[in-house]
């Protein structure tokens, strides 16, 4: 086994060091002298007598953790040198009576992985500074035009049908930009959104949701019925409202004309997530349709008002999270809007 170990620590060209029960230093690769300075006549010696490069250094508490519990730590570890490494330690179980004889800590160096993320954020931030530019530069031109419409309105004569046809067209359409340019500073908020996560009531939260749409639910005669195993989620309390709301609001906008809107709200448990069904019978989605939905500006029925912004901010709020969506549906018997969130009480 001795002679496994030195041909294995030779031949690999990760940095790896193999650390005993007792805290001695027993094997070690030579590229792993970048994160710990450590020469060949440190075997056998004591690895907290040894010092290493590592910014803000935990390794020693790290070593000791996986060396009392038996569990796996990974995470991101940064050298003086400014070159970035994913930092694994693990332990290392005799197979002969399954006991923690150590650890074997490994670096693998992602410096280049790491540069990469950090100019992708740098571009996220200037996408997003620029919509919240562009929107707020056209905000003061729509808004004037909206005063020049109403202006409008008060000077001529709207008795004349087809002058106020195109008064209503150009008020209409002024009205749409100005929730298309809404819509993009919410697609902003939500690409970079860090939200704080609340246990939230989640019959609570419907309640709240039903209270803000009451004109349309009773307009269409909607009823909406709940099946809460599981009576809370733990997430953004105001991302969660706008996730009900959304689908709530397409399941009434999208109903069918031959019957009244009937959904139903289900809770549960599955696997390591909490299961959010929203169930509706409206006009269903075509199923070469239903990829492109959670997609920015696409509809499944051009004939429905509205921008197709809603299912897209739904996606990216629930993924960014950790969680997912799906959807199943058949054209004319209504859809089913599974969304999953992270059951953080199983991870």
């Amino acid at each position: 086994m001795n002679d496994d170990l030195n041909n294995y620590f030779n031949s690999t060209i990760n940095a790896q060091l193999y650390v005993d029960k007792n805290l001695i230093l027993r094997k070690f690769t030579h590229s792993a002298i970048k994160q710990v300075n450590i020469k060949d006549s440190d075997i056998g010696r004591a690895v907290s007598d040894i010092s290493n490069n590592i910014r803000f250094s935990t390794l020693m508490d790290d070593i000791g953790k996986v060396i009392a519990s038996s569990v796996t730590i990974e995470k991101e570890i940064q050298t003086l040198d400014g070159r970035w490494y994913q930092m694994m330690a693990l332990p290392y179980v005799r197979q002969q009576d399954n006991r923690n004889d150590g650890v074997i800590i490994t670096f693998n160096d992602i410096t280049e992985i790491k540069k990469v993320q950090e100019k992708l954020s740098q571009i996220n931030a200037d996408h997003t500074t620029f919509i919240y530019a562009v929107s707020h530069d056209l905000k003061g031109p729509i808004g004037n035009l909206s005063i020049i419409i109403s202006l409008l309105k008060d000077a001529i004569d709207l008795q004349n049908d087809e002058v106020a046809e195109l008064i209503g067209l150009i008020d209409r359409s002024t009205r749409s930009i100005d929730k298309i340019i809404e819509e993009l500073s919410d697609i902003a908020k939500i690409e970079g959104e860090i939200d704080e996560q609340d246990r939230v009531d989640v019959k609570e939260l419907l309640a709240e949701v039903e209270m803000s749409m009451t004109d349309r639910l009773v307009l269409t005669n909607a009823k909406i019925s709940y099946d809460l195993i599981e009576t809370e989620i733990q997430f953004s309390k105001k991302n969660l409202r706008s996730i009900l709301f959304n689908i709530l609001s397409n399941a009434i906008k999208y109903k069918s004309p031959d019957r009244a809107p009937q959904v139903n709200i289900r809770t549960e448990k599955s696997g390591n997530f909490i299961l959010l069904t929203i169930q509706d019978n409206g006009l269903g989605i075509p199923e070469n349709e239903k990829h492109r939905i959670f997609g920015a500006f696409k509809r499944a029925h051009e004939h429905v008002e509205g921008s197709g912004v809603g299912l897209y901010l739904v996606k990216k709020t629930i993924t960014n999270a950790g969680g997912d969506i799906e959807v199943e549906s058949e054209v004319g018997k209504g859809s089913v809007f599974k969304v999953y969130f992270k059951n953080h009480e199983v991870s």
